[in-house]
C-alpha cells in the first residue's frame, strides 16, 4: 500500500466561511475515488489571511519538521512567487489553488510549483468585452479600495477596449472602513450617467451597493454587470437585489458538462452539501495527485518523483482538461457569462450560463502589462479577508 503525507495551507476567509472543509473535502473526494488503497496522513497549517511570513513559516515547518511529501494550499499568486526559493530549496511539490485575482507572469514557475485557479483576471477581461458589445457607448467601473489591489479591474478595462471602447470612467471608493458606504458610488454614477457599469465589490459592500442600485433611478438607464461572487450560489441568498445580473467565471455550479455533473453528484452524496468553487479547485488538485500516485505503481513515492510525474499528467475535471504544471502555466478553460436568477424550487440565487468565450492568454502583452504595472498589491488570496 502506498503512503503519502500531505501538508495543507489553509487561510481565513470571511466570504468563504467554510473554506477549510470545502477545499479539503474536494481534494479528499478525488483521492478516495481514484486511490482508495493509498494511506494518506494530513497535517494542516493555518496561515491567517495568507501573508508572506505566515506562508513561509508554514512551508518551512511542513517541509523540514513534519517531512511531508507534498504541500497543497490556498495561497495568493504573488506570495507564492515570493516563496519559490523555499519551495525549490526543499525540492518539494507544492500545489496552490486560488481565485486568480492576479495575472501570473513568467516568474511564476518552478518544476516544484503546481497551480490551479479560477483565473478571475481572464473572466473579467471577457466580462469587459461582453458588456461593451452588449451595451456599448460609455462604460464605467465601480470598485472598492480592496478590489483595486488586484489586476482584475485592469483586465476588465482591456476587455472593454478589445470590444471598441475608447475610454472608461473609474468610479472608486477611496479607503477601507469597517462600515461600507457605497452610496458614494451611487452618487457618482448619477453624475457620470454611463451606459453601463461593472461593480467589483465583495461582502457587505457588494450587498449594500446592489440594494442602493436597485432602489435608485440609475437602474433604469445604467446597465449593471458584477464580479461573480456578488451573485454566486455560495452566498445562499434569496435577496431579490441579486437577480438579473451578469457575471463571468470559469466554473459555475450549473455548468452542464458530464464531468461537472458527476463531480457535483459525488460531492453532494458524500458531504450532503453543495460544492463551492474551492471544493472544485481542491477536486482538480486531488484528481491530478491521485493519477500521480497511481503512476508510481509499487515504486516508493519521493518528493522528486511526485513532482516529475505530476508535471506530465493531464486529467479530466469539472472544467475540462487539467494540467497543474507551471513550466509554463496553462490557462485554457473557457469563460462562462452567467445571468443570476432565483431558483423557484429552492428560493435561492442560481446562475444560468448565457454565453461562452475562450478568453485570453496570460502571455498576451496587455495581460502582462496589467500584471507588471501592479508592483505591490495585496498579499492575501482574493477574498481571504
Amino acid at each position: 500500500m502506498q503512503k503519502l503525507k500531505i501538508g495543507f495551507l489553509i487561510p481565513y476567509s470571511g466570504v468563504f466561511k467554510n473554506l477549510r472543509n470545502d477545499f479539503k473535502q474536494g481534494v479528499m473526494l478525488a483521492l478516495a475515488q481514484r486511490t482508495p488503497n493509498c494511506r494518506i496522513e494530513i497535517i494542516e497549517e493555518f496561515i491567517q489571511t495568507g501573508g508572506q511570513s505566515f506562508v513561509e513559516n508554514a512551508l518551512n515547518k511542513l517541509a523540514l519538521f513534519d517531512q511531508v511529501d507534498m504541500i497543497i494550499g490556498v495561497v495568493g499568486t504573488k506570495v507564492t512567487q515570493n516563496c519559490l526559493e523555499i519551495i525549490n530549496k526543499y525540492r518539494i511539490p507544492v500545489a496552490i489553488a486560488n481565485l486568480g485575482g492576479f495575472v501570473p507572469t513568467y516568474q511564476f514557475r518552478s518544476d516544484y510549483l503546481f497551480y490551479t485557479s479560477l483565473d478571475l483576471w481572464k473572466s473579467e477581461w471577457v466580462m469587459g468585452k461582453w458588456a461593451q458589445r452588449e451595451y456599448g457607448a460609455d462604460p464605467c467601473v465601480s470598485l472598492s479600495y480592496y478590489e483595486a489591489g488586484y489586476n482584475m479591474h485592469e483586465c476588465y478595462r482591456y476587455g472593454l477596449h478589445a470590444a471598441g471602447a475608447s475610454h472608461v470612467k473609474l468610479n472608486f471608493i477611496n479607503g477601507m472602513t469597517s462600515m461600507p458606504n457605497t452610496l458614494l458610488l451611487i452618487n457618482q454614477l448619477q453624475m457620470l450617467m454611463p451606459n453601463h457599469t461593472h461593480a467589483m465589490l465583495s461582502g457587505k459592500e457588494g450587498e449594500q451597493f446592489l440594494r442602493y442600485y436597485q432602489e435608485s433611478k440609475i437602474s433604469s438607464r445604467t446597465a449593471l454587470s458584477v464580479a461573480p461572487f456578488m451573485t454566486d450560489e455560495c452566498l445562499e441568498t434569496s435577496d431579490p437585489f441579486v437577480t438579473n445580473l451578469t457575471s463571468a467565471i470559469t466554473w459555475t455550479y450549473t455548468l452542464e458538462t458530464g464531468a461537472n455533473q458527476d463531480f457535483i453528484q459525488a460531492y453532494e452524496s458524500n458531504y450532503d452539501e453543495k460544492p463551492i468553487v474551492y471544493s472544485m479547485l481542491g477536486y482538480e488538485v486531488g484528481l491530478c495527485l491521485s493519477k500521480a500516485i497511481r503512476g508510481h505503481e509499487d515504486k516508493k513515492i519521493t518528493r522528486d518523483s511526485l513532482a516529475s510525474v505530476l508535471a506530465a499528467i493531464t486529467c479530466l475535471g469539472p472544467r475540462g482538461e487539467i494540467n497543474l504544471k507551471t513550466t509554463p502555466y496553462q490557462s485554457s478553460h473557457p469563460v462562462y457569462v452567467r445571468l443570476s436568477q432565483i431558483n423557484r424550487k429552492t428560493g435561492l440565487v442560481e446562475n444560468k450560463v448565457i454565453d461562452q468565450d475562450p478568453g485570453i492568454s496570460w502571455e498576451h502583452p496587455e495581460m502582462l502589462q496589467a500584471a507588471y504595472q501592479n508592483s505591490s498589491g495585496w498579499q492575501n488570496p482574493y477574498l481571504c479577508v
